[in-house]
């Protein structure tokens, strides 16, 4: 364990935050945007430059934390680059995926699923770059790895130079990871047949460990490093997952090693009711049918004040909501109540993270998520809703003490808790206890286990990435990847991804050849309505 003892009981940490950062590709040089930083706050743009969409930025600082006997943390100050401090950040990334099993025998759970490339070397099928940065201001070459299609000790066909990320320091000196230009490619002209598994194929995503060298009064200080995402592109910044990462990372910061569980102590409608309903609502603006069949919304004024005030209605809409770990038999794709309304979330179902489970299972909210539903319906909770949503702190309103953890959230409530088949940031890994660090005070943290190899996060993704979002189109995660969206001009209920041909292999093709050509789809500030920005045209069609 990475601490410095200061006193009988009591330690200094350094930790590196946000614990998990979310840095997306983009094909445009024309500069990057930073990724979220304060919860509910959305990345400001434009998301595009004159040659195809920016990639995202993410922003890593260092905190010194002073925890007592008690284990009680007091977060005393950022530390930044100064006359007597000194600061050495180095990433190490790794893209697993033309190494890695089979994603259809993994979720399906075949006892010896295949392997994609089969036959080639595996250690030269992972792509890996590693970089240091320091100083204010500064930017690094870009992190480049190579794959080598290589069987025995032959010489195989290389690839070299693929860009993962780029490495920058902000004027404080703080860490900014710029995701790579998203390429994908073959260099045997591949066709790209299916969804996931596409041999002769690499892409250039990737995660990785995010580490800093600390120099105080020269003095080497030990840091708790973090982890880096690289990932693909999130078309709607200002829509939500029903069910998000930092969701999923909360539910298994609070399982203990044996699965027994730590539930809420409170509720507080405003926190932890609402934007659950805020968010079902938002989805559609990039779908339809979001509320199981029924389009009344879930978070105006009128229905909120119905459902502080009858007990009744709230029970009718836990009523409605997917139970836990509900089976999906057969990969069956959206959950059924035995009236034949559809359960909530009205998403496909997907592979069952608990490997003791069954092999599907639909899509609900985190056991952590659903005990604050049931508190609310029991009528123990905070009735604390002020009128109206209150709004999001920007982060240089946030209190020092509470920086750590809004960084943390922040970048993982940008991100989909599932369905995972695999899944699009990352797949079903990040619901598993194993996924993240055994120590209590870690865990609570949302740190990754550093057992885990770079790339761990991805390596089950699809490959390439565009096979993915060229099929799943529908009910799997339209708050990344719009399905049906309102036009710039105006026009509603269009298909987002207009011009791309579907699922088949011209789509999949189409989609790597032109996913920076597809919209961004932002609110506009004075009708508060989504619509489609930046949109270029696709086959003839704008």
């Amino acid at each position: 364990m990475t601490r410095i003892t200061s006193r009988a009981g009591a330690r200094t940490e350094y930790r590196i935050y946000p614990s998990i950062g979310i840095a997306r590709v983009g094909n445009s040089t024309d500069g990057f945007f930073m990724g979220p930083e304060a919860p509910g706050v959305a990345p400001e743009g434009p998301f595009r430059g004159a040659d195809g969409i920016k990639p995202q930025g993410a922003r890593f600082r260092i905190y010194r934390l002073d925890i007592d006997s008690n284990e009680n943390e007091t977060v005393i100050a950022e530390i930044v680059p100064k006359t007597s401090i000194k600061i050495k950040w180095t990433v190490r990334l790794s893209n697993r995926k033309a190494a890695a099993a089979k994603i259809l025998d993994t979720l399906s759970r075949v006892p010896q699923p295949g392997l994609r490339n089969q036959g080639f070397d595996r250690k030269k099928l992972v792509i890996s770059a590693e970089g240091s940065i320091e100083g204010s201001g500064s930017v690094s070459s870009p992190l480049t790895g190579s794959i080598e299609f290589a069987t025995g000790t032959s010489k195989g066909t290389v690839v070299k130079d693929i860009n993962l990320a780029t490495l920058r320091t902000d004027a404080n000196g703080r860490l900014v990871v710029v995701g790579g230009p998203g390429t994908s490619e073959s260099p045997f002209n591949s066709t790209v047949d299916s969804f996931a598994d596409n041999d002769g194929w690499y892409d250039s995503v990737s995660d990785g460990l995010v580490t800093a060298t600390l120099i105080i009064d020269g003095q080497a200080q030990p840091v708790i490093p973090a982890w880096v995402v690289v990932t693909v592109p999130r078309y709607a910044p200002e829509v939500y997952g029903i069910i998000t990462w930092y969701d999923r990372a909360v539910a298994m910061a609070r399982t203990s090693d044996d699965g027994t569980v730590n539930p809420p102590r409170t509720t507080s409608f405003t926190r932890d009711i609402y934007p659950v309903l805020k968010r079902a609502d938002g989805l559609h603006w990039v779908h339809q049918g979001t509320h199981g069949g029924s389009q009344r919304p879930l978070s105006d004024a009128a229905r909120i004040q119905q459902l502080q005030d009858s007990q009744p209605a709230r029970a009718g809409l836990l009523a409605k909501l997917t139970p836990l770990d509900r089976e999906a038999k057969n990969f069956e794709l959206r959950p059924m109540m035995p009236n034949g309304s559809f359960q909530m979330p009205l998403l496909f179902s997907g592979a069952n993270p608990d490997p003791k489970g069954s092999t599907y299972a639909y899509l609900s909210l985190t056991w952590y998520q659903m005990a604050h539903f049931q508190n609310w319906v029991a009528g123990n909770f905070d009735a604390d809703w002020p009128g109206q949503e209150p709004p999001p702190r920007p982060f240089d309103q946030i209190p020092l003490g509470d920086q750590p953890h809004a960084l943390s959230e922040a970048a993982l409530e940008a991100c989909i808790g599932g369905p995972f088949f695999p899944g699009i940031e990352a797949t079903y890994d990040i619901a598993r206890l194993g996924t993240y660090r055994a120590e209590a005070h870690l865990r609570r943290d949302l740190r990754i286990n550093l057992d885990h190899p770079a790339g761990f996060l991805t390596e089950k993704m699809a490959l390439p990435w565009q096979a993915d979002y060229a099929d799943c189109a529908d009910f799997w995660w339209p708050s990344q990847r719009p399905v049906r969206v309102t036009k710039q001009d105006g026009t509603p209920n269009q298909q987002w991804d207009r011009g791309i041909n579907g699922i088949n292999l011209n789509g999949h093709l189409n989609m790597v050849k032109l996913w920076f050509n597809l919209a961004f789809v932002l609110r506009d500030p004075a009708s508060g309505k989504f619509a489609e920005v930046g949109r270029q045209p696709i086959n003839g069609k704008s």
